[in-house]
């Protein structure tokens, strides 16, 4: 450490989006950088809070692991700047605006409003994600990337060991990574032609990564070194579910949905007397009415906690909470409506019309 300028960044405010791109529900996140601006790599994550297999999300984060990051980054640095061109893919690309406070979600948000033209309020990491989403909303039909983002390994079936830069614990039979002939012990060195330091380092590979999509990489296999090529279908970010991004899921159930809801099991499905692909949302709450002026809002409408949803805009296969919101985000446009049918207790199906802001 004696061998960098550290820097801290409390709070988002001002904060040059072209260069900091991270996932904004980390709660410590680090850069490693050139002082020409030039990412040599990064180091901080964090799994979705529903993620099987991932409880105590802390244990991503780890001195043995930080230290043998920092020790990659101090490599790379020995071989700048004859290996700038290949650290170019470790920065991103253009972002919504260069600042937090300059998107257009954030517009007369009071934490970002200066009414003295000098104080301002925090802005936090996770409301730079809320206002990408929102702000791309607003203009169109928004990627998968931006509401399934930073894809923990295990979305292509790679357990990686915390203490290590990222060295493979397990890989899941069937999945890309077993397809890809990764296996156990495997360190991965390279991956879509960027050096790779961390877990966040694989992060931001598989974050850029389009779909479908093959992603060229190269692990450390003993004292071989192993070309592999991971394919990646469509549709594979969605191995989880966004609506437990803690930030995500809350903006999209606040802002459009109205309600939290989970999927009913087959077993449940069963005594209903529906089939195993019926959709069937079992409604858990309902969410104050966050979007002033709102004509017809889930609550007006008269949907109740304990509600059961069949229908939504004429569909009837299964849907998760996260197809649901991701259905509202992608499919409907501010101030459009979604027709919704509801069962409550042994009566018929009621249908509603629901605003969706």
């Amino acid at each position: 450490m004696e061998q960098f300028v550290c820097v801290r960044v409390v709070q988002a405010w001002g904060m040059d989006l072209s260069l900091f791109q991270f996932h904004g529900q980390l709660t410590w996140s680090v850069f490693f950088l050139n002082a020409d601006r030039t990412i040599y790599g990064r180091y901080g994550s964090r799994a979705p809070s529903g993620t099987s297999g991932f409880k105590g999300n802390d244990r991503f984060v780890t001195l043995p692991g930080f230290r043998k990051a920092v020790e990659g980054a101090l490599e790379i640095h020995k071989g700048y700047p004859g290996n700038k061109a290949a650290l170019a893919g470790k920065t991103g690309p253009a972002p919504v605006a260069r600042t937090p406070e300059a998107m257009p979600a954030a517009a007369g948000l009071s934490n970002v409003r200066q009414a003295d033209g000098k104080s301002h309020g925090c802005v936090h990491c996770h409301q730079v994600q809320d206002w990408e989403l929102l702000s791309l909303r607003a203009k169109g039909p928004v990627e998968d990337r931006v509401l399934w983002p930073w894809p923990m390994p295990d979305a292509v079936g790679l357990s990686l060991d915390p203490a290590e830069r990222a060295t493979v614990t397990e890989v899941a039979p069937g999945s890309a990574a077993a397809k890809a002939g990764l296996k156990p012990g495997d360190r991965i060195a390279a991956l879509g032609g960027q050096s790779i330091l961390s877990i966040a380092d694989v992060q931001w590979v598989l974050q850029q990564a389009k779909e479908p999509c093959v992603v060229k990489g190269q692990v450390e296999r003993g004292a071989a070194k192993v070309e592999v090529s991971l394919a990646l279908a469509e549709g594979w970010r969605r191995a989880y579910s966004f609506a437990d991004n803690l930030s995500l899921g809350w903006i999209t159930r606040q802002r459009l949905a109205g309600f939290r809801c989970d999927a009913v099991g087959p077993d449940e499905k069963q005594k209903l007397g529906l089939g195993e692909k019926a959709l069937a949302l079992r409604i858990r709450e309902i969410s104050p009415d966050f979007v002033k002026d709102r004509n017809t809002s889930p609550k007006k409408a008269g949907l109740q906690k304990g509600d059961l949803i069949v229908e939504v805009d004429g569909r009837k296969d299964a849907m998760t909470e996260s197809d649901y919101l991701a259905f509202l985000v992608q499919k409907k446009k501010p101030g459009g409506k979604v027709d919704l049918a509801y069962v409550r207790g042994a009566a018929a199906p009621v249908k509603v019309t629901v605003d969706v802001p």
